[in-house]
């Protein structure tokens, strides 16, 4: 799905309120999420997890809500692309270090990180790549869980399996509104970029709340 945007001479007003919102919420609860996390090495996983979504809405927030040059705009776009493949993997690091059998970390570690990683690469290095280039690490991501389904399953539980299900269709629905550019209900004020952030939110959501009260309690 094209994650790039036409310059446009107004933005809506609307434009990044949701994740400048989320950004404000998810680095007030990142600290709690921290110490709640029991021992270095879970703290450390947390930590990750935590920080990321951090810079998810951080630096989508300062992208979308400033008036930014060609070349303050060129970069912050090459740096809000790459953190949703960040933050994508980082958010499966700890389903798969506290809550699968360990060939199903093994195997979802490697798939988030290393689509992240050539997710990150070809945004930073090509940021007007064709389609397929950026479509095809960005679904390698965020359905790393699918070659373990029945693993999550068991050890997530029905909640737990079902609020990830649901926020991971929730980030796929968003990015088919930024690729088709519909619906664009309020071009003016609310239109389908704001539709795509305010999915990204409630996916984020979701998963914060499956980690919070399912995956993290697993990590003692």
């Amino acid at each position: 799905m094209p994650l790039e945007e036409p310059d446009t001479t107004t933005k809506p007003l609307f434009r990044g309120v949701t994740h400048r919102v989320a950004f404000t919420a998810s680095l007030t609860l990142a600290p709690i999420m921290v110490v709640r996390a029991p021992g270095i090495a879970p703290r450390f996983v947390t930590a990750l997890y935590c920080l990321s979504i951090v810079a998810l809405f951080g630096v989508s927030a300062l992208y979308h809500r400033i008036d930014w040059g060609p070349r303050g705009r060129r970069v912050m776009r090459r740096l809000d692309h790459a953190t949703i493949f960040v933050a994508i993997a980082a958010t499966y690091t700890p389903v798969a270090v506290f809550a699968l059998s360990s060939w199903a970390a093994r195997l979802v570690l490697s798939l988030a990180w290393g689509g992240a990683l050539i997710g990150t690469w070809v945004r930073l290095r090509f940021p007007d790549a064709p389609t397929p280039a950026v479509a095809l690490p960005y679904l390698l991501v965020g359905w790393c869980l699918l070659p373990v389904v029945a693993d999550a399953w068991h050890h997530l539980g029905v909640a737990g399996f079902v609020l990830l299900l649901i926020g991971g269709l929730l980030y796929t629905s968003g990015a088919v509104v930024f690729a088709f550019r519909r619906p664009d209900p309020w071009p003016d004020t609310f239109g389908f970029h704001e539709v795509f952030h305010l999915l990204t939110v409630t996916a984020a959501t979701l998963h914060y709340v499956a980690f919070a009260f399912i995956v993290l309690p697993k990590a003692s």
